[in-house]
């Protein structure tokens, strides 16, 4: 921890934060104060350290208390038709590179928590060092962005902070708005710091201290959620006063409810209800979006260590098949692991080929193998997909034995632990960046890496994409193209169907265009 005073200098790598609000929707009525959203599930807390896969997402990124956010356009088209790359100012007025590449510099806008207290350089620095101990992801992802986690913020002022660099990477300033880095207000949160808590991660769970401009009138952790708007925020928001978001599990349920006017966002459906809500008085956002859903193999033992294995199995999948029947057509067949690349070979369907395959690998009878999914996560499409996909490997002889997880806490220790032997899961794209989403699952040492697989080439190819500027386009697509060679012929981690971002907004409510990684943020409702 380092306080010091500010030496004013050239800045360099500046990035712009928009001044203007997310885009309105046009031609909606924007004064209900009231809204009821229908969520597949809630988390059991409202920090990142009992993440609750989508769940949390779906808490945390409406909540937006992140120093940026990104930047969706001037209108919901515009940000409905490709997914954002540019960030704006959320928490923050600003955030530059200084001089020396030593540090992002960020200058915090003049906001009040729900406990009366001012925005400070302190809760930032306090929320940045705890956050790392709430979870390891955290401190992960920010070291994978070239942050000194070490020494991760420097006070100059009571509103300006600077964010502490060993490297600055292409998506050091972007991955300020991931919302795994919430800004709390220390000054209550540490009122409640016990012996056992040192960093009141118990109180937080179940309270609300930030600056989301929202207080919290109850919680049922996993059940309903109840915000009501703070007055003294000092924000810009929507006509919403209130809002009111249930666990609705059944997809049936959460479909009458938005159909019926009781529940005016909802999420989280089987894709062949969409068309039928279409039809009733509601708008279906379908945007584009970088997100896959995937299926991920343990490769520490068994059929599964052997690559030919792997590739066999991704072979034997057709991906055109899950997109038509369990996505109903919603969506696109992977084409390789990441979305991108399009020098880089190909995912093939030929069954021919993968017991071809499996024979070289000493299995022509194939093997059993447990599919692991949750509902969760990737969403109730998993009931279905997860169906095909057994039909099919059953082509090549492997005899599918599918495992369901009930709960999303549940199957977020699965993954990050690696009790799996396959698993079914969803990659929500937080930062857009490439060099940031190609690290999370793939990098050797990464956090939410429990496949077994790692290769020490790719990750220095990964390190070299961080490390070149995002206007080199020739350099980062030779880069990419060679990572993807390297993950595609691994197989530990199949890109199944690239999804799009897809929510239920009643027509009568303004507001609500999905976020790059496909959930609302609250203040936008009633813009």
């Amino acid at each position: 921890m380092r306080k010091r005073p500010f030496i004013a200098g050239a800045v360099a790598g500046v990035i712009a934060l928009a001044g203007c609000s997310n885009p309105e929707s046009s031609g909606s009525e924007s004064g209900q104060d009231t809204v009821t959203i229908a969520v597949n599930g809630l988390p059991d807390g409202l920090t990142a350290s009992k993440w609750g896969g989508s769940a949390s997402h779906v808490v945390l990124t409406g909540l937006g208390s992140q120093l940026l956010a990104y930047d969706l356009g001037a209108t919901p088209e515009e940000a409905c038709a490709s997914p954002s790359y540019d960030v704006k100012g959320r928490l923050a007025e600003s955030a530059e590179l200084n001089a020396d590449g030593t540090a992002i510099v960020v200058k915090l806008r003049d906001l009040t928590s729900q406990w009366g207290n001012k925005l400070s350089s302190d809760d930032v620095m306090w929320s940045f060092e705890t956050g790392m101990k709430r979870d390891g992801i955290m401190e992960g992802s920010l070291r994978s962005a070239g942050f000194d986690t070490a020494d991760i913020a420097t006070v100059v002022d009571e509103k300006t902070v600077e964010l502490n660099l060993l490297t600055p990477y292409s998506f050091s300033i972007t991955g300020l708005q991931q919302n795994l880095f919430d800004v709390y207000d220390s000054t209550e949160a540490q009122k409640h710091v016990t012996k056992d808590d040192p960093i009141a991660d118990d109180w937080l769970s179940n309270h609300l201290a930030d600056y989301s401009g929202w207080k919290l009138e109850s919680y049922t952790p996993a059940s309903s959620l109840v915000l009501t708007a703070d007055p003294d925020w000092g924000g810009e928001r929507g006509s919403v006063k209130k809002i009111v978001i249930n666990a609705v599990p059944n997809t049936a349920t959460r479909s009458q409810l938005v159909s019926s006017g009781e529940a005016q966002v909802a999420n989280g459906f089987d894709y062949d209800q969409y068309e039928t809500l279409a039809k009733s008085d509601v708008r279906v956002n379908e945007c584009a979006g970088l997100g896959r859903d995937t299926m991920m193999f343990n490769t520490r033992s068994g059929p599964l260590k052997d690559k030919r294995v792997r590739q066999a199995l991704s072979m034997a999948i057709d991906r055109q098949a899950l997109v038509d029947g369990a996505y109903a057509g919603i969506g696109e067949p992977a084409k390789g692991t990441f979305p991108f690349s399009p020098g880089a070979p190909a995912y093939e369907h030929d069954v021919e080929g993968a017991k071809k395959l499996l024979a070289e690998a000493g299995f022509p009878d194939g093997f059993k193998l447990t599919l692991s999914y949750g509902t969760s996560r990737p969403g109730p499409v998993a009931e279905k997909s997860s169906v095909l996909i057994k039909s099919q490997l059953a082509e090549i002889g492997v005899d599918v034995d599918l495992q369901v997880i009930a709960s999303a806490t549940n199957l977020t220790t699965v993954l990050q632990e690696g009790r799996y032997q396959a698993l079914l899961y969803a990659e929500p794209i937080v930062i857009a960046d490439p060099a940031f989403y190609t690290y999370a699952f793939y990098v050797s040492d990464a956090p939410s890496n429990a496949t077994g697989w790692g290769d020490p080439a790719y990750d220095q190819l990964r390190k070299d994409l961080a490390a070149t500027p995002t206007d080199d386009t020739a350099e980062r697509e030779r880069i990419e193209t060679a990572m993807s060679a390297i993950v595609d012929d691994a197989a530990a981690n199949l890109a199944l169907v690239n999804v799009r971002n897809v929510n239920v907004i009643s027509d009568k409510l303004s507001g609500g265009t999905p976020q790059t990684n496909g959930q609302i943020y609250f203040n936008d409702l009633g813009r």
